[in-house]
């Protein structure tokens, strides 16, 4: 069986749930283990406060083939909320 391991900072644990989820988000995407679109549903985030977290974590972006082809395949069904600030 294939294993993850993620560090989840103390910091984060005391500020509680949301705090977790987004550290798990984070390192899933630093690791290119989840795409772009993957993390900001994972959050239940829109796309540009998915910028933000990862800016404020100084989190390089990495946007390739998978996140181009998510993208236009929710601009194709209309699902536009995916752009929208909450």
């Amino acid at each position: 069986m294939n294993t993850i391991n993620l560090k989840i900072p103390v910091e984060s644990v005391n500020q509680g749930e949301k705090a977790v989820l987004i550290e798990v988000g984070i390192q899933l995407y630093k690791q290119k283990i989840f795409t772009f679109g993957q993390v900001r549903r994972l959050l239940n985030v829109s796309v540009w406060e998915l910028q933000k977290i990862l800016g404020e974590h100084k989190i390089e972006r990495h946007y390739e083939e998978a996140d181009l082809a998510e993208d236009l395949a929710s601009i194709e069904r209309g699902d536009w909320e995916a752009f929208l600030f909450f």
